[in-house]
């Protein structure tokens, strides 16, 4: 479990085209190659999510497990904007909008994300140079 501390871990929905997209984006951005990533629906990110006392079932789209604590919905989004440096990290300043407006419009992406990414062709497949990002 240590090497889930090491690195900050973004829970992804697999089945989600656009969770697989903002994966991607993340992977491009991430200049120190700081993030892993996790599945919801593998044995490591069920694994943490419990740990953290969140069902995996129940997780609308992504998390983020950093250090001993894990977010969720805007709070995730915004602390993943943080860490990937200029331009994005001036993302976070929309952090000074209220959780719940912030929650507000996350919750109605995640809730349409499958109707969203329609026809955008099979699920994210990991690239050899990144193999090592992804925990199983």
């Amino acid at each position: 479990m240590d090497e889930f501390y090491r690195h900050p871990v973004i829970i992804f929905d697999g089945e989600c085209h656009l969770c697989g997209a903002w994966v991607d984006f993340v992977i491009r951005h991430d200049r120190n190659d700081s993030f892993r990533f996790a599945p919801r629906q593998s044995d490591a990110g069920r694994r943490l999510l419990t740990q953290f006392g969140v069902k995996p079932d129940d997780l609308g789209s992504i998390a983020l497990v950093f250090g001993q604590g894990i977010y969720t919905r805007s709070d995730a989004v915004l602390r993943i904007f943080s860490h990937l440096g200029f331009p994005w990290n001036v993302l976070a300043c929309v952090r000074v909008v209220p959780r719940p407006l912030r929650d507000l419009g996350y919750s109605l992406l995640a809730r349409n994300r499958y109707r969203l990414s329609r026809g955008r062709g099979a699920c994210r497949v990991t690239h050899p140079d990144n193999d090592g990002r992804f925990l199983q």
